[in-house]
This record gives structure tokens, sequence and C-alpha cells, in this order.
């Protein structure tokens, strides 16, 4: 597969298209997304014969002290639709072909740059191989991550608890019988945030005030173009102790990349259980937790039944 030269887009329309087309597409990357953050984001293309087949996002995340985006996944490279209709074999050449020389020539025009591959993209040989036979050169450091899935699709409510573990179940009942808890769909996410900087508290952790800020924005975006929904599990006192912020993604999944627990003891139980049953709700096919990664939080996620799928992280630093 002879491939052409990288660019960095002018005409951002080129990446809308490839993104519309392209099996990571997700909200992640929308270009209107990306620009809630604030920073600055600078779009490439690996062109063949005239066509863009691959796209890479550059985004400088350093605002807010890290290498990516606050409550954001899978802001990586992109391909081309075309290619997932060749053959098994044809498809393996194709992706680590587009990998390498991707992120080869990325290398020559940006000295720094991090991803957060989309699960589809399971063969990460291509960017292994980056400066592979240059010693002198970087090279990328991959390391797996996992989230944790639950599809939902055609499965009934009880269907949902009954794989999810009978502490889980005992929790929700508690829940409800102990605490006397309830649920409510809202659009205000002010109690989310306080509950958010309560969850950091417990850690002994803070949230910076630009995190702050950026909350608001991104939930105020997912909001008002009726893409999300705040989710709150409230006490006796109407006073909300568990909250969370889910979104829906092109391919009918949901995302539950926030979430704020305060003093109750099974109302973050009940919480996941009202995620699920909203999803169903409303037609989705399937929910993503967005991170089984630490201990505490994957077996909790895997107890209600999701399942962990792998992605992997890409970052790349030539600091001479």
């Amino acid at each position: 597969m002879k491939i052409g030269d990288l660019e960095q887009l002018e005409d951002l329309t080129v990446w809308d298209r490839l993104l519309a087309r392209s099996p990571q597409k997700t909200r992640f990357l929308d270009r209107k997304f990306l620009d809630i953050f604030e920073v600055p984001v600078r779009y490439y293309g690996l062109f063949k014969k005239g066509v863009c087949v691959a796209g890479l996002p550059i985004i400088d995340a350093s605002r807010f002290g890290g290498s990516s985006l606050p409550w954001c996944y899978y802001q990586g490279p992109i391909f081309f639709d075309e290619i997932y209709r060749s053959s098994a074999s044809k498809l393996t050449q194709y992706e680590i072909e587009l990998s390498e020389e991707a992120l080869t020539q990325l290398a020559q025009h940006e000295d720094q740059f991090s991803f957060s591959l989309n699960p589809t993209i399971t063969d990460v040989r291509g960017f292994d191989w980056v400066h592979y036979h240059h010693k002198t050169l970087p090279r990328c450091s991959i390391n797996p991550r996992y989230t944790a899935v639950l599809e939902v699709i055609n499965l009934t409510r009880d269907e949902v608890r009954a794989q999810a573990r009978s502490a889980r179940r005992q929790e929700e009942g508690y829940a409800i019988s102990r605490e006397e808890l309830g649920v409510r769909k809202t659009t205000d996410s002010g109690a989310l945030l306080a509950l958010y900087e309560m969850t950091f508290d417990k850690q002994n952790k803070s949230v910076s005030q630009i995190e702050i800020s950026c909350f608001r924005w991104y939930c105020d975006y997912l909001l008002k173009n009726d893409l999300g929904i705040v989710l709150e599990v409230y006490d006796q006192n109407d006073r909300a102790v568990a909250a969370t912020l889910i979104f829906k993604d092109y391919d009918d999944t949901w995302h539950v990349p926030i979430v704020g627990v305060g003093d109750t003891r099974y109302g973050g139980t009940l919480l996941y259980f009202y995620i699920v049953d909203t999803v169903m709700e409303l037609g989705g096919r399937a929910i993503d937790f967005n991170g089984a990664n630490s201990p505490q939080r994957a077996y909790f996620k895997h107890s209600l039944g999701a399942k962990p799928v792998l992605y992997f992280e890409v970052d790349y630093t030539n600091s001479s």
C-alpha cells in the first residue's frame, strides 16, 4: 500500500468527513466538542492518491496539567472506512502500515504527542514499529488500558440484574429500603459538580479551578445539544447524594465519563443501576463505563455484568 505525505489540515472539513465515515467515530473527536476545552488542537491527515486515509489529532492538554483532556477517551488516530472492507489479512496489513507511516511522519512535525486509541484498534504493532530500525530516535510508549462495557440491547431489566453479582442487587434493595433513596433525571449539573469535588476530597486530592470551569462547559455542551442527561440519587431531604452525566455516542453507546458520590452507603450502586435502566429506556445499545483500571473501580463495574474491553494509550516524546 503506497502511502503519500502527512499534512497538517488547513481545510478542517476534511477531518469532519473522515470522522463521519471512520469506524473510530466518536463525539470525543468532534471539533465542536473539542472547542469547549479552549486548547490548541492540530489536525493531521495522511493521504493516498488525494484521499485522506488516516487522521491524527494533536491536542495540547497542558493547561489541565496532563497529557489528556479531563473526562475524555479515545482521542487518537482514525482510519478511512474503506480499508475495513478488505479481507482480514489485508485489513491487518493496512492498519499496521497506516499507523506506522502516519506516526513516523508525525514525529517529524511534533516532538510530543499522546493518544488514547479507540478500542476498535487492537493491533498496535504499527505504533510499536515507529523508529524500530533507528536506534538513535525515540520510540512510542504503548500502555494497555481497560474500560468496562455493558451490552444492554435486547435485554430486560431483570436480565441485566440477573447477570450482576447478588451483592449488587442486594445493595440496590438496601438503597431503597434502608436509606430510602430515590432517583431522578435533571438538566442541572450543580449537584454533580459538588459531589465530584467531594469524591476527590475523600481521596485527599483537589480539583483545579480550570477543571471546575471546564466541567461546566463540558456538561453544558452535552446538555444543551440534547446529547447528555444528568442522573441523580437523592435522599429524604431531597439532597443529591450521588450523580453522573451520561451521553450518547454515534453508535448508540452511552458513555459515563463523570460520577460523583457523597455521603451514602448504597447510593452508588443505585446510581449505576439507574444508569442501566435509563439507557435501556432510551434504546441504547451499550454502556461504556469509561475506565476500569483501578482495582476497586474495575471490580465494581465488572460486578454489574460489564465486560472488560482493552484499549491502548500511546505516548511519544523526543527530548533531543
